[in-house]
């Protein structure tokens, strides 16, 4: 049971990645920016709220700047580092867990 959760966990993880990749960073950095505030414990409506703005603008500004640094002269899609960068990280915290009294 463990293995097909982890399974799931990662496949839901690709799928995005590869959403995220065709559609643009904009609408993953919207899907997965106020998870991860959620699950760094900012449940509160204003706090989360914030969070959510703080962590999916600093996801793309980091996002942008790897993808200038890494391949200078050249420029990689934005969604590519955005999904590798909130990726994994989104799939830690899902396998984790959280509890769920918020």
């Amino acid at each position: 049971m463990h293995r097909v959760r982890l399974l799931l966990i990662v496949l839901a993880g690709l799928l995005s990645a590869a959403a995220a990749l065709f559609i643009g960073p904009l609408s993953f950095v919207g899907l997965i920016a106020p998870h991860i505030a959620r699950m760094t414990g900012l449940s509160a409506a204003s706090t989360h709220l914030m969070g959510s703005v703080l962590i999916g603008g600093s996801l793309l500004v980091v996002a942008d700047w790897l993808s200038r640094w890494i391949a200078f002269p050249y420029e990689l899609p934005l969604s590519l580092l955005a999904s590798l960068i909130a990726g994994p990280y989104l799939i830690y915290l899902l396998s984790k867990g959280v509890s769920r009294n918020t």
